[in-house]
């Protein structure tokens, strides 16, 4: 059964990489049931199953005695379908990827509120635990991306809202490849790395107002390079 999943998302891939490369414009449409099968040589089940993923995800829409047309706007698709352009390396358009950060900040700011009033002490104890691992992974010269991960998501499960873990969980796993590429100056691990420590005594401390302050300043860090990457803005404490 697990195989079978499998085959079908490594076609749901397959298939958005197909696409980008082909490039097709929203509103195109798509060659036809069989001669996806035919190119990717898998059964017709498998891609009718990959065809309903992407429909659910408002990827692609199928049009009755019509054929497969490739979603009209980037509006109509799903977080899910985001997840899976991040992982086939589908680059996302500018709009997008600020969408995606402001949502993310605000969601961390609020996340982090709640923790500081609602974390135990197995909390801390995760986040103490996450720190002392990306000392470990930065003295031995390794990347902290995701050290980085494990921490953030640390925080949001000590808001005791598993909902809000599971809203936020697709923008991070939309930004790993940014994340990596942000973690590969050793020095943004260092920083990283302070910046954490500070966080989470103040949660331990469940002082909201700093713990707050904290987090806006260690986001709009990472908010600074990508908008300095897409040419707009210097970085902050350098303008």
């Amino acid at each position: 059964m697990q195989e079978a999943e499998n085959q079908v998302m490594r076609t749901v891939n397959d298939l958005m990489a197909f696409i980008q490369k082909r490039g097709y414009e929203p509103g195109e449409r798509l060659p036809s049931e069989r001669d996806l099968t035919e190119r990717f040589s898998v059964g017709r089940g498998v891609i009718r199953e990959a065809l309903t993923f992407l429909e659910a995800s408002r990827y692609i829409e199928r049009k009755r005695n019509s054929g497969i047309y490739l979603t009209d706007g980037m509006d109509q698709v799903s977080l899910e379908a985001l997840v899976l352009y991040s992982k086939v390396n589908i680059p996302f358009d500018r709009r997008t990827i600020m969408d995606c950060m402001e949502v993310r900040k605000i969601l961390e700011v609020q996340a982090i509120a709640l923790a500081c009033k609602r974390r135990t002490e197995a909390d801390i104890e995760t986040l103490r635990q996450n720190l002392r691992d990306t000392r470990e992974t930065i003295e031995a010269g390794g990347s902290i991306a995701e050290r980085d991960f494990e921490f953030h998501m640390a925080v949001f499960r000590a808001a005791q809202n598993d909902i809000f873990t599971r809203v936020v969980t697709p923008f991070y796993l939309m930004s790993r490849n940014r994340r990596e590429d942000f973690f590969r100056d050793p020095k943004r691990g260092d920083a990283s790395l302070a910046q954490h420590m500070a966080i989470t005594a103040a949660i331990e401390a469940r002082d909201v107002d700093l713990a707050v302050e904290l987090m806006d300043r260690h986001i709009g860090r990472v908010e600074d390079h990508y908008l300095v990457s897409m040419g707009d803005a210097s970085p902050a404490g350098t303008s």
